[in-house]
């Protein structure tokens, strides 16, 4: 059996910029000025991707159109040249984002949908495969983790962790890190598991979140990342 040593220790390099630095009024998440904005500062960039119907994979994160573009559709459901037609804003594809990231900082994708057979992560593979920069891909879903488990053995994957799926993670371990909002487990469990796995914290919020949890995770991801960084 072949052991592939993996580094990660990229995932802890700088601050995690939560869908690049954005107020979702001049500049919107998720964005290629978002992205330029974190690349500006070194952070580390947390993608969401989704997949069209068209398999376009685009930088987005609600599964619905109502937040960010005040429209009742089902993202998922249309195709890139629909989906531009309603937005107020330009919606990257996932090639678009890496053509300008190019292995600046390293990046964080996370998975938002699922496709069936796995058409999702075959198409994000493809990509990354011919990608020079540093990255990892998490998700919510454990079936995401296992396909990659299985068929990229070398890419850093996490498991993403929330109160609906927090008991789930023990039915596969076969990941690198553990991506959990931090208001859901006790400081003395974060502990425990940091003793396995590295641990990042998802999100931060404000000041206080900051100084209560800067010394507890591995690492952490911020919304409003500039003020924040201001108290380091």
């Amino acid at each position: 059996m072949v052991i592939i040593l993996k580094d990660l220790s990229f995932l802890k390099s700088e601050k995690i910029a939560h869908r690049g630095i954005f107020d979702n009024k001049r500049i919107y998440e998720n964005t290629i000025s978002a992205y330029d904005r974190a690349l500006k500062y070194k952070y580390i960039i947390h993608i969401d991707a989704l997949m069209l119907k068209d398999e376009t994979i685009i930088c987005f994160h609600d599964l619905d159109a109502k937040r960010l573009l005040h429209v009742e559709e089902n993202i998922e459901n249309m195709t890139y040249d629909e989906l531009m037609y309603i937005a107020k804003y330009q919606i990257p594809t996932l090639e678009e984002a890496l053509n300008v990231i190019n292995g600046k900082v390293p990046i964080i994708i996370e998975i938002r949908n699922k496709k069936r057979h796995h058409l999702f992560e075959q198409k994000l593979s493809d990509i990354l495969d011919n990608y020079g920069g540093l990255f990892a891909i998490q998700s919510f879903y454990l079936s995401v983790l296992k396909w990659f488990y299985k068929n990229k053995k070398d890419y850093v994957t996490g498991y993403l962790v929330c109160k609906k799926n927090s008991r789930k993670d023990y039915f596969f371990k076969k990941y690198d890190y553990l991506n959990i909002n931090i208001l859901l487990y006790s400081d003395a469990r974060i502990k425990r598991i940091r003793g396995s796995k590295i641990v990042i914290g998802y999100k931060i919020l404000n000041k206080k979140e900051y100084e209560t949890t800067k010394m507890l995770y591995d690492n952490l991801e911020f919304d409003n990342i500039l003020e924040i960084d201001k108290y380091e």
